[in-house]
C-alpha cells in the first residue's frame, strides 16, 4: 500500500472542495436559483481564500529565510576558517537558531550525517528555495565554488555581503515606494467618501416622485425591483445585492438596497484590487498585497456596516 503525504495547504483544499460540493448539491436540490448562487459564491471564497492565506504564509517565511540567510553564511565562513570542511561546517552549525531557516539548515544537517553528497545536498536545498531568485544564484554560485575547488569561505563571504547589498537596496526601494502604499489606501477611503457623497444626494433624488426619468411611475425604477419575487439566471446579481441589504439591515424592497449593495460591491472589489496594486508597488509582488487587500476589505466592510447604521448610508 502506498502512503501519500499531503502538505497542509492540499489537505485544507480537499476538505473545502468536498464542503462545497456538498453545499452546492444542496443548493441545487432546493430548487431556488439565489440560494445557489449564494452558495456557489461562498464556495469560491472558502476555497479561494485559505489558500491565498497559506501562499501569503509561505511568501512571508521565504521573504525571513531570505533575512536570515546572511547570517547563515557568515557563520559558515566563520566554522571553515577554523578548519571544517563545508559538509561539516553545515553540520556544526545546525543547531544555531535562524528562525524558519532553521528547518532547511537541520534538514541539510541530516542529510549530510547520512554521507550523501554535499553537492546533491546543496542542488536540493536550492530546489525547495526556488522561489526565491537570489538564494537560487547564490546556492548555485557556492555549487560552483566547491566543484571547482576555489576558495569557499572567500566565497561564502562575498555571498553573505550580496545578499546583504540587495537586502538593502529592497529596503530603500520600499522606503521609497511606500508613499504609494499609502497612496493607494487612501484612494480606498476617498472612493468611500465619495460612494457615500452619491448616495446621500442621488437615492433621495431617485426615490423622489417629482423625478420625469419614468413617464409612467415618475420615479427612477428600482433594477432589482423584478427579481424580489423570483428570476432565472439574470437576477443572479440581485440575489447578491439582497445579501448585502440583509446583511447591513437595509430594506431589500427599496432602490436604496440596490444602490448601497452596488456601491459596497465596487467598494470591495476596488480594496482587493488595490491591495494587490500596493503589494506590487511596495514589494514588487502580488502574493505581498494579500495583506493589504484583507485589510483594505475588512476596513471598507467596517466602515460600510458603521455608515449604514449612522444613517449616511441606505436612507
Amino acid at each position: 500500500m502506498v502512503k501519500t503525504d499531503l502538505s497542509r495547504e492540499m489537505k485544507v483544499l480537499i476538505i473545502s472542495i468536498i464542503v462545497s460540493l456538498v453545499a452546492i448539491f444542496i443548493g441545487i436540490l432546493s430548487g431556488d436559483i439565489g440560494v445557489l448562487g449564494n452558495i456557489i459564491i461562498l464556495s469560491v471564497f472558502s476555497i479561494g481564500l485559505p489558500q491565498l492565506i497559506f501562499n501569503y504564509m509561505n511568501y512571508r517565511d521565504l521573504k525571513e529565510i531570505e533575512f536570515r540567510y546572511p547570517v547563515f553564511l557568515r557563520d559558515l565562513v566563520e566554522s571553515t576558517r577554523a578548519g571544517l570542511p563545508l559538509h561539516k561546517a553545515i553540520i556544526s552549525i545546525s543547531k544555531t537558531d535562524y528562525g524558519p531557516l532553521s528547518k532547511e539548515v537541520k534538514k541539510m544537517a541530516h542529510q549530510l550525517s547520512w554521507n550523501v553528497n554535499i553537492v546533491k545536498v546543496l542542488e536540493q536545498s536550492r530546489d525547495r528555495l526556488k522561489n526565491s531568485e537570489s538564494l537560487n544564484r547564490i546556492i548555485r554560485v557556492l555549487i560552483e565554488t566547491y566543484k571547482s575547488g576555489g576558495s569557499v569561505d572567500q566565497t561564502l563571504e562575498s555571498l553573505a555581503n550580496t545578499l546583504s547589498t540587495i537586502q538593502e537596496t529592497q529596503k530603500e526601494r520600499k522606503s521609497i515606494l511606500s508613499q504609494y502604499v499609502v497612496a493607494m489606501y487612501a484612494i480606498t477611503f476617498v472612493f468611500i467618501g465619495i460612494v457615500v457623497g452619491i448616495n446621500r444626494l442621488l437615492v433621495p433624488i431617485f426615490s423622489s416622485a417629482n423625478l420625469g426619468a419614468n413617464p409612467i411611475s415618475g420615479s427612477v425604477p428600482n433594477p432589482c425591483e423584478a427579481c424580489a419575487y423570483g428570476g432565472g439566471a439574470s437576477c443572479a446579481p440581485c440575489y447578491i445585492y439582497f445579501n448585502v441589504c440583509n446583511l447591513m439591515g437595509i430594506d431589500t424592497s427599496g432602490i436604496s438596497c440596490y444602490y448601497v449593495a452596488l456601491f459596497y460591491s465596487m467598494t470591495a472589489i476596488q480594496s482587493i484590487t488595490g491591495g494587490l496594486v500596493a503589494g506590487q508597488i511596495g514589494e514588487a509582488s502580488l502574493r505581498s498585497g494579500i495583506k493589504h487587500s484583507v485589510i483594505l476589505f475588512l476596513a471598507s466592510s467596517g466602515i460600510f456596516f458603521i455608515f449604514v447604521r449612522m444613517g449616511l448610508l441606505g436612507g
